[in-house]
């Protein structure tokens, strides 16, 4: 009997020792490697002392070792965490020290971007430049850096790379703004002036902005004709239009937006047939009734405000005339009010299909 009980305490005493010994192994490989994070590490501590081997509890020796290695990861993270820390704030305060004046580097999408630093963003690991034109680049990618426009766009007339900058010159005789992309530089009798897009020329003295043209701006690149059909179509979005297709259909809808192709500017109706703008006739559009709303915008997705101003979204079923303007009905009974609209999309099907469960549920209580 008692030779049976030594074999089964020999056996215990050899499969902790093995298995203690084979994870203290593995423990301290992973930590050498770097490969356990802080939380790994306590949680291998904790799991080894509360499974150590009761008749052979770790030496005191090694669970001080431990400790040591504990408190050594405690001190490394603390080091990373306080040299990220130092290095945003470094960061940040050399972005402060760039607000107001001009740079040039690469932005976060891996553009080209010049321009006058309006404002200073900071995210969990970077610190980033805002120009005017919304570009956004670290202050580690910033290349070039000037006190004023008229430094930067020197040294850009000096390296040839004036052409495509969009540029502010103040007001003309008229009183009109002075504004657009760069087409041409021209010398004469010393002269050195710059010809925009659309014929208008400015000199070098006249230059109150010089930046990298956002989008939005470089449709200032078109034709006259061109660019007075897109402001033409600026005009027309959200109203009822009459026109013709490609395929010389005449259809009549609400106007959702306006696309380019090649010259030739387009009107897109909220049905999907698109018109060439040059078949509307002006004259002829107006603003949508609630009965146009309720056709055009079925089933789209819209934000706005109700009759006590707060904030609501869903899905469009309808539409109604009130005393102070037009209602949008969404499907679960509220309603939104179409001059108050800050978001128009079409519905995803997740969308939609929460908006049938909304009526239903709208119709029951009715119902009931």
């Amino acid at each position: 009997m008692s030779s049976m009980i030594e074999t089964i305490n020999n056996t215990y005493q050899d499969f902790y020792t093995s298995t203690t010994a084979q994870r203290k192994k593995e423990e301290a490989e992973k930590i050498e490697s770097g490969k356990v994070s802080h939380q790994d590490f306590i949680k291998l501590l904790t799991t080894q002392l509360t499974t150590q081997d009761p008749l052979n509890p770790m030496e005191d020796i090694d669970f001080t070792a431990q400790l040591a290695q504990l408190q050594a990861l405690d001190e490394q993270v603390a080091m990373t965490k306080s040299m990220a820390a130092m290095r945003l704030d470094s960061q940040l305060q050399a972005g402060s020290n760039m607000i107001g004046k001009y740079v040039s580097g690469v932005d976060k999408n891996g553009t080209a971007a010049t321009g006058l630093v309006s404002r200073v963003v900071q995210s969990d690991s970077s610190v980033y430049l805002e120009l005017e034109n919304r570009q956004q680049l670290e202050v580690s990618s910033v290349s070039n850096l000037w006190n004023d426009s008229k430094s930067m766009g020197q040294d850009i007339m000096n390296s040839g790379s004036l052409i495509g900058m969009w540029v502010e010159a103040g007001y003309d005789s008229a009183m009109q703004p002075i504004r657009g992309i760069i087409e041409k530089v021209l010398i004469a009798n010393g002269t050195v002036s710059m010809k925009l897009y659309g014929g208008q020329t400015v000199t070098w003295d006249q230059i109150k902005e010089l930046r990298t043209p956002s989008d939005d701006e470089l449709w200032y690149t078109l034709p006259d004709e061109v660019r007075n059909n897109v402001d033409l179509a600026k005009t027309m979005v959200n109203k009822i239009v009459s026109g013709t297709t490609d395929d010389g259909r005449a259809v009549t809808g609400m106007v959702g937006n306006a696309e380019l192709s090649g010259n030739d500017v387009y009107l897109v109706l909220y049905n999907g047939d698109k018109v060439k703008i040059t078949s509307v006739n002006s004259e002829t559009v107006r603003d949508p009734s609630a009965s146009d709303l309720a056709a055009a915008l079925n089933n789209y997705y819209v934000t706005g405000l109700d009759a006590e101003a707060n904030t609501i979204s869903g899905i469009v079923v309808g539409a109604e005339d009130h005393a102070d303007g037009v209602a949008l009905i969404l499907a679960d009974g509220r309603e939104v009010y179409w001059d108050t609209l800050s978001e128009i999309r079409e519905a995803t099907e997740d969308e939609l299909a929460a908006a049938g469960d909304a009526g239903e549920s709208a119709a029951d209580g009715d119902a009931a």
